[in-house]
């Protein structure tokens, strides 16, 4: 039977601080479909047998969020990407979502896939990605890779889109906290226009939110960081339990979104939260906010990932 989303590779490993991690990853969109602790889910996932619904756990390369009316300008000539967004008039987080990966290497506990962005008139350019999913003591790492086999300097950007829960508490009950500074301010088809300070606002993640509360679809950046670089976006129960979302400092950029909608297998609806590490801003390719221009044969990495809080 071929499945919707591809191969699946199961990841395995024995923490012991943790217990036993486990960890799903589908071919298409080198997806992190499912993921849990013991018996605790941490990811809101979806069926072998189904399309990753609203992007989940999928890659996004080579630009994360939104190319406003899929254009921009390379050489002097407008190039045009597909718009997959047709209710805004935009292109959409990339053009490897739909892309079967390669399998490159796996273990036990860890996979490789690998995924070439080829050269096409909106995106005249080779590039070789991949992308590694690796269970451990602390949980998941998740590490992205590009090279530049092009003779020009590639423009590129690369985040995850996985959505998060913590099957032994109702989502409606869990807290959504960051510590960054500042959100992006988009117009009414989510292009940005501007900056401000979350401070005082609605989008102010410091102490903590529900999930139903504020409905939240926001791009953050000026991320608090650790004595590591790493910067931290949490998923909590009252009691202090849940996940922390980590990102180096390659990611300068996470994007929240609490849909109350996504879908479940028995066919209702739930609260849930999209943590994505990105690397560069919504609309980057335009207005070249945090964009990584890669020479030829340049390595570019970085690496975002998982920890329990159990």
């Amino acid at each position: 039977m071929t499945l919707a989303s591809g191969q699946q590779y199961e990841l395995h490993y024995t923490s012991a601080t943790l217990g036993e991690l486990k960890a799903s990853i589908a071919q298409v969109g080198a997806s992190l479909r499912q993921m849990s602790v013991g018996s605790i889910e941490l990811v809101q996932g979806y069926e072998a047998h189904e399309w990753a619904p609203y992007c989940a756990g999928q890659v996004m390369s080579p630009w994360v969020n939104r190319i406003d009316g899929g254009q921009w300008n390379y050489q002097g000539q407008t190039r045009q990407f597909n718009l997959n967004i047709v209710s805004q008039q935009n292109a959409n987080h990339g053009l490897l979502l739909e892309h079967p990966y390669d399998l490159i290497s796996r273990t036990p506990h860890s996979v490789t896939l690998g995924a070439t962005v080829f050269a096409r008139n909106a995106y005249p350019f080779n590039v070789e990605t991949t992308v590694t999913y690796s269970l451990g003591e602390n949980g998941l790492t998740v590490t992205h890779s590009a090279i530049n086999r092009s003779s020009e300097d590639a423009p590129y950007a690369v985040g995850g889109h996985p959505y998060f829960k913590f099957s032994e508490v109702d989502a409606a009950e869990l807290i959504i906290k960051s510590q960054a500074a500042t959100r992006t301010t988009v117009n009414e088809r989510q292009i940005p226009i501007g900056e401000e300070a979350t401070a005082g606002t609605v989008f102010d993640l410091r102490e903590g939110i529900r999930l139903p509360d504020v409905f939240i679809d926001q791009d953050f950046t000026d991320l608090e960081r650790d004595g590591e670089g790493n910067a931290h976006t949490y998923l909590l129960t009252s009691d202090g339990r849940g996940l922390d979302v980590w990102q180096d400092q390659a990611f300068e950029h996470v994007v929240i979104f609490t849909p109350g909608f996504f879908p479940t297998a028995n066919g209702g609806q739930t609260y849930t939260a999209a943590i994505e590490p990105s690397t560069a801003a919504p609309n980057a390719f335009n207005n070249g906010k945090n964009l990584r221009w890669l020479k030829t044969d340049e390595l570019f990495t970085a690496s975002w990932g998982v920890t329990p809080i159990i």
